[in-house]
């Protein structure tokens, strides 16, 4: 309701029109503070009466007059990246609750010199106000931008899925650009400098310190909300006492826990998957991130005790709290400022290539890719969260089946686009190299041959990430690492990781261990991480030998890699 109170100022002079919507549709006078809702039908009526009052983009209009004020925050937060790439690739982070709607894209043409975004509805809208909202939604897109950048940006075209309507205001003077209407999509093309333009708030310590703000202001946004995220809602307000059961969730929820029980199915989800994860990840906030003594977590989580709790814990993350908090620790002494499990800085050090988000789901198989374990690890961890179901996947096989193929292109192309071209650290070339190398030994050895079809993926896949925590060592200790691994190129394994532990506190692969756990991956995938620190098992013996660095052909020079 707040957001329509704009209408009144501009209907001051129509009188007749403003008290029809009120009787109507329940327009009413109300204040920025009052959360109520207008529902569904009444807004569709209403913006197709505007319609046939000559009023046919009021819709767009009222975007346009977004408060920041009044924006729970969320401005806020987007207006502390540092650059509108940064900004674009939250929103299609977020964009199940940012726009419920439909799908966000991103679109760049490099011969066009320009970028497009794109608002594409889930569904092909059925009436006249569908088409509406949707270009409202458009408009909201670019205010967004006008207030992170603090101007107003022109578009260099627009698209807009409405029909063409005569009015006093038409749409090309509301966004300052030709706009094509009866449109497939809406979509909005600016020129392609404006995607690396810092914004004026930019700020990496604001924004990760108002990121938890911003994901709880989120869930409580007027947007609709999947019952996944709904139920998380009620599991981080739950006091502690007792289990929390389905039937009192559901009860919070105003659903019987039958009907929960449905329409989780409907969705493959079950409760039980969800409280799982929840409080799997809340546990190693509590107690990894934040300190929080083990008793008063397990009272927070439900737990009976706090024997009970690090038996979960050990089964999650193959360590105790306290030895994770030690080496949380460690990570923190080595001076990084900004959230040191965040993905994107990992990839700006690697070469990427430009993919398709289409095809996410395949490519993101292909192990030869500089970039593809990062981006592998990342998103099966974030498909293990409660809000996908918390069904727990190993392999990135599966990844297309909780996040959904649009959302999984969506979520790859946001995280390229937030790292854009990058900056490939020479230092690094080894890793990669060694990482194929490894992988093309498997073929052949008997003991891989052994194995089934679902193990070998696992290999390839541990095999792939056996270095993940080299990168996050680089990325907190930067020259002084990347010095050590140059003098350590022709050294034995367990020499390096020696070194490592000597001079910085902890080793490559205790690094990677506390980056796949933060993540969410499963215990298998955190367990080979530690058993690789001190290989003791025969599993662990032959994955460390086939890294174990091969000399050089006499002759042979260093490869260089350029970006691409």
């Amino acid at each position: 309701m707040r957001w329509l109170q704009p209408l009144y100022h501009r209907l001051s002079g129509r009188p007749d029109l403003l008290r029809a919507l009120e009787l109507e549709t329940g327009l009413r006078r109300t204040d920025p503070s009052d959360r109520s809702l207008l529902d569904h039908a009444s807004l569709c009526h209403l913006i197709e009466r505007l319609h046939a009052a000559n009023e046919p983009h009021a819709c767009a209009w009222l975007a346009l007059q977004f408060d920041a004020s009044v924006g729970s925050g969320q401005v806020y937060f987007l207006r502390s990246c540092a650059q509108l790439r940064e900004l674009l690739a939250e929103l299609m982070t977020n964009q199940p609750l940012l726009l419920p709607f439909g799908f966000f894209g991103f679109f760049i043409d490099l011969q066009a010199d320009s970028f497009e975004v794109r608002l594409q509805p889930h569904r092909t809208p059925v009436r006249l106000a569908e088409l509406l909202l949707a270009e409202g939604a458009l408009a909201w897109l670019k205010r967004i931008l006008d207030l992170s950048l603090s101007f107003s940006t022109v578009p260099i075209a627009a698209r807009s899925m409405a029909p063409p309507a005569p009015c006093a205001e038409p749409l090309e003077a509301l966004l300052g650009a030709p706009v094509q209407f009866d449109a497939p999509h809406g979509s909005l093309r600016y020129p392609l400098g404006l995607l690396d333009l810092a914004l004026p708030g930019g700020n990496p310590r604001i924004k990760h310190a108002m990121r938890m703000a911003f994901v709880a202001q989120l869930r409580h946004s007027d947007a609709p909300r999947p019952l996944s995220r709904r139920l998380i809602g009620c599991l981080l307000t739950h006091d502690g006492a007792g289990r929390a059961s389905i039937e009192g969730m559901a009860s919070r929820l105003g659903m019987s826990g039958r009907d929960m029980r449905r329409q989780l199915m409907a969705e493959g989800m079950r409760f039980a998957d969800i409280h799982n994860a929840h409080r799997r990840r809340q546990a190693f906030q509590l107690l990894v991130q934040e300190g929080t003594p083990v008793e008063a977590a397990a009272r927070s989580l439900g737990y009976a005790s706090r024997a009970s709790l690090e038996r979960a814990f050990a089964n999650w993350f193959d360590t105790t709290p306290a030895l994770a908090r030690q080496a949380r620790l460690q990570l923190a002494a080595l001076a990084i400022d900004e959230d040191w499990s965040d993905p994107v800085p990992l990839l700006r050090m690697l070469p990427t290539s430009i993919h398709g988000a289409v095809d996410a789901a395949v490519w993101l198989q292909d192990l030869e890719q500089p970039a593809i374990p990062v981006l592998q690890a990342y998103l099966l961890g974030l498909a293990n969260r409660a809000e996908y179901g918390g069904q727990l996947l190993h392999d990135a096989s599966g990844l297309a089946g909780p996040l959904r193929p649009a959302r999984l292109g969506q979520l790859v192309q946001g995280l390229q686009l937030q790292a854009g071209p990058g900056r490939p650290v020479a230092d690094l070339e080894p890793l990669w190299h060694a990482r194929l190398a490894a992988l093309a030994r498997l073929p052949g050895l008997p003991w891989f041959e052994a194995l089934s079809a679902d193990e070998q993926r696992r290999t390839q896949q541990d095999l792939a990430w056996y270095e993940l925590g080299a990168l996050l060592m680089y990325r907190l200790v930067g020259a002084p690492y990347g010095r050590l691994l140059e003098e350590a190129a022709a050294w034995p394994r367990a020499r390096l990781l020696e070194q490592e532990r000597l001079h910085f506190g902890l080793d490559r692969h205790m690094a990677g261990a506390m980056l796949l756990s933060a993540w969410g991956l499963p215990r298998h995938a955190i367990h080979t991480q530690r058993a690789a620190s001190h290989p003791a098992t025969l599993a662990a013996t032959r994955l460390a030998a086939l890294y174990e660095p091969v000399p050089p052909p006499s002759g042979a020079t260093r490869l260089r890699t350029e970006p691409l």
